[in-house]
């Protein structure tokens, strides 16, 4: 998109974008305190799939979740590269530490730009996507936070 005056750029929104399960997400950037790689963290047993354990982060404990079978997905596998989003809301309230495959940077975009999900994604996942940004690498899945952690599997941990 070209920029011809200060308008357009006011009418942007920023995502942080990560990778999972072979999906492209995207968060609202106002959701995401901060990114970091995965921290050493203390698996507890019986906890489940989507639970993976806790961590510390600057003396604060924060709960390591897996949301992939939440969305339908397999669960994910750990590996070297794996990378932490630190989601705040307050709706309900909660900080949270979510496991992802990798981080793809932040993208501007106009909202016009995003379409319905409705067919564009499996529907286990259409209720916690708000839509699609299609872009050149590939489609972007906005996530719905508000519906996702209202789900019974996330509202047990919390």
């Amino acid at each position: 998109m070209q920029i011809s005056n200060g308008r357009d750029v006011l009418d942007q929104d920023r995502l942080s974008v990560f990778e999972l399960s072979g999906h492209r997400f995207g968060l609202d950037i106002l959701s995401a305190r901060e990114v970091l790689p995965l921290p050493l963290f203390t698996a507890l047993p019986n906890s489940g799939q989507i639970y993976q354990g806790v961590f510390n982060l600057r003396g604060e404990i924060f709960p390591l979740i897996d949301v992939s079978p939440v969305l339908g997905l397999p669960p994910k596998e750990q590996g070297p590269e794996d990378m932490v989003i630190i989601l705040e809301s307050s709706e309900p309230e909660f900080q949270v530490g979510m496991l992802v495959d990798r981080i793809d940077g932040l993208v501007s975009y106009a909202p016009s730009e995003v379409r319905l999900s409705r067919g564009l994604v499996e529907p286990s996942m259409e209720i916690f996507i708000k839509g699609v940004l299609v872009q050149q690498k590939s489609p972007i899945l906005l996530l719905d936070l508000n519906n996702l952690f209202r789900t019974r599997q996330l509202l047990a941990h919390f």
